[in-house]
Formats: C-alpha cells, structure tokens, sequence
C-alpha cells in the first residue's frame, strides 16, 4: 500500500486562474488511490465547473453551503472526513478568511471547522501577493501551523512574468504526500543524498554519462525530508523539480561532486548514495569539438576517483549505497558493500521490464551486514525510498552507536 493510497483528502478550490491546475491535482490524487473530495466557491466555479471534478475522479463535489439536495450539516461534516485538507489555488480573498476566522461560504466555513493538516498554495495577482495585508495574513498561516507552499516566479495571467504563480500540481502532490508520511524518526539529523548521473566532458559538446533519470535519489531526498531531515540534495543533471524541504545542490562531473560531498558531509548523521556517477572520465579534453574524418582521434580514458573513500573522516556515521547491476546481482552487490565497507546496500537492475531507467517505479533488494537480505515487489519510487530509510533506521538502531572509520 502506498502512502496516498486509501486516503481522504478535500481538495478546496478557490477562484483563479490556476483553478484549473486543480484538476491535474484531482488526476494525481485519485491516480495514487487516494478518496477526493471538492468544494469550490461560487468565483471557482466560474473559471472550472464542478462536471469536472466529477469526470475526472471527484466523488463528491460541493459548491453551495444551503444546498437542499444535501444532508444540513455537510457544510462542516466533510471536515471530520479528511486526513488532510488542501487549498490551490488559494487566493488572497480565501487566505485573508482563513487567516481572520471568517466564515461565509462553504470553503472557509470547511477549513475553520478542519483540525487536521492543511496545506495552502497561494495564486493571485503579483502586486496582490505583495499586499502588506496579504503577506501578513500569509505568515499568520505559518505561524499557526497551516504549510504554504509557493507561490512561484513565472507567467502570469496578465502575461508578466512575476511572483504569484501557483506551484504546478506535481509539486504540491509530492509536498501532501511528505505531509500524510508524517514522520520524525530523521528529526534534528542532517541527510545528504546523491542522484542522477555525472556528465564528463571530452569536448565541448560530448561526454561520457549513462541514462540515469535522477528519481530514485530525489525519491529519497523527498521522504528524508518527510521524515523530518535536514536534507542536502547533492545531484547531476536532471529534468527533475527539487522536493520540498530539501536543499538542492547541482553539480556536473562527479569531481565536482566529490568537492561538494566533501563540504556538506562535515557533520553529516546519513549519506545515501543513490546517484549513478561515472565510472570513468575522458583523460585529456579537446577544446574543439572532435570531427568525424579524424580517424587519428584516440579517446583515452581513466576512472573518476572513489568518492566515499575521498570522504576521509568527513564520512557520515550511517552509509547507504547503492548497487545497479544487470548480472549476479547479489554477488557483486554483496562485494560492493564489503569494499567500500558500508553496513547496507540497495540493489536493481534497470534492464528488468517496468523499473528500466527513467522509469517512476523501482523493484529492489536491501543487503546489509551479516548476509541479511530484503527483497521488494516493485513500487513507487517514494514508497521505495521509504522502505530504504525504515530499513536503514532498524539496521542503525540494532548496531548501535557506530565509530567513524
């Protein structure tokens, strides 16, 4: 079971543009198996009709505070229904209610009556954002517990290009997600994770690489960061969002990657190790770009440097790696982790129909130290990276206090 799966979420919907952002937010949701319910004001339903919601999953959607078709007290009733209750868009009309405890239509009446979780995303209007009164009303959200997330820099309706975009619904699915995990077991622990690959240049438009997405470490970046971390995202070149709450740090070669794993280890209580740097690097650089009727042309190569082993003593107390192998998995994950003398090991293989690379699932078998092993069915990625830290939390907590080599 995945950690949407099962849940029940109110989705608000509130009158802006990005009122149809909502019903791609809808589709993730009720992709993931979640129970969604709607409730838009009457400005909302101008912009996006309650059909739908409905078409695309909704299993009840509500407009109206004095509908007679309804049960009388459903204009608070769905606000012990929820696990967890979003907003987006928000606009400064609904956040200035929630923010002064006004109560005048279904929206607001719903989140005033809610004691769960809830999320905000805010949507308007650049110079409306700005608003003294906006901007206070907004950390009066935060300071009571309720997450804001964005908005963003980017095109707004009136074609400027400006603060007040709402986040886009992959974004805000992820940080719900974070919020249904709830976890704290990483609490007050600094986590550094690598992904993707490394590029390393052999002129000015080659290099050597490999077809890593990046996913899995950023998969497990977001949940170490649901789990409470202080999370360092160290990655290659991706085409991916960073997660909420998590520091992101971009690098190309895996040099620069081992410069930067080097500063924000220091202090560092866990380092997963998910991203797939090369293995070798091109030993000299042609500053023209390599023409194909030079048969004279030599590519020499020699391996990129062992990172953890360039850690020294700036190494983490906790070590995960990780083994992508597409022969004798088990073996050569079994001597990786010997090697480089790490307590766990997360292994796949991309070749293997439905986790291949670039791909939002992973299936994956856990080795760690004493021949223990742990064999996954294929999941989400985030579900996978929670199995990951759930594993490296029992394996930490069994051994103990560990020196640092």
């Amino acid at each position: 079971m995945t950690v949407i799966e099962g849940k029940k979420i109110l989705l608000g919907v509130s009158g802006g543009v990005g009122a149809f952002k909502a019903c791609e937010l809808l589709r993730l949701f009720v992709k993931a198996g979640a129970h969604v319910r709607v409730v838009l004001t009457k400005a909302a339903k101008e912009f996006v009709s309650p059909l739908s919601f409905r078409a695309l999953g909704a299993e009840s959607v509500s407009v109206d505070m004095f509908d007679e078709k309804r049960e009388s007290l459903e204009h608070v009733s769905w606000a012990d229904w929820a696990d967890l209750l979003v907003i987006a868009p928000a606009t400064a009309n609904i956040i200035g209610k929630v923010a002064n405890g006004i109560a005048d239509e279904i929206l607001s009446t719903q989140v005033i009556a809610y004691d769960g979780p809830i999320l905000v995303a805010p949507a308007m209007n650049v110079k409306m954002y700005n608003n003294q009164a906006v901007q206070r009303n907004i950390a009066y959200l935060r300071a009571t517990g309720i997450r804001v997330i964005g908005p963003e820099t980017g095109q707004l309706a009136s074609l400027i290009t400006a603060a007040g975009r709402m986040m886009e619904p992959e974004i805000i699915f992820a940080r719900c997600r974070q919020m249904l995990l709830g976890r704290n077991e990483l609490s007050g622990k600094k986590v550094v994770v690598t992904a993707g690959p490394t590029q390393e240049p052999l002129d000015p438009v080659r290099y050597l690489s490999n077809q890593s997405s990046g996913k899995m470490g950023f998969a497990l970046a977001d949940a170490a960061a649901a789990f409470g971390g202080e999370v360092v995202l160290i990655s290659g070149p991706v085409s991916l969002s960073p997660p909420a709450g998590a520091e992101l740090v971009s690098v190309r070669t895996a040099a620069e990657m081992q410069k930067e794993l080097g500063r924000h280890c220091r202090g560092a209580d866990y380092l997963y190790m998910a991203a797939a740097v090369a293995d070798f690097t091109p030993a000299g650089y042609y500053k023209q770009k390599i023409r194909r009727s030079d048969k004279r042309t030599k590519i020499d190569i020699k391996p990129v440097p062992d990172l953890l082993k360039s850690l020294g003593r700036n190494r983490p107390k906790h070590v995960i790696g990780f083994a992508l192998e597409t022969e004798n998995l088990e073996a050569r994950a079994i001597e990786k982790m010997r090697s480089k003398k790490i307590d766990m090991i997360v292994a796949n293989n991309p070749t293997e129909k439905g986790v291949e690379f670039g791909s939002d699932y992973n299936r994956i078998t856990i080795f760690s130290i004493g021949g223990k092993k742990l064999a996954f069915d294929p999941l989400p990625k985030f579900d996978v990276a929670i199995n990951i830290i759930e594993h490296s939390l029992r394996l930490k907590k069994r051994r103990g206090p560990k020196r640092r080599r």
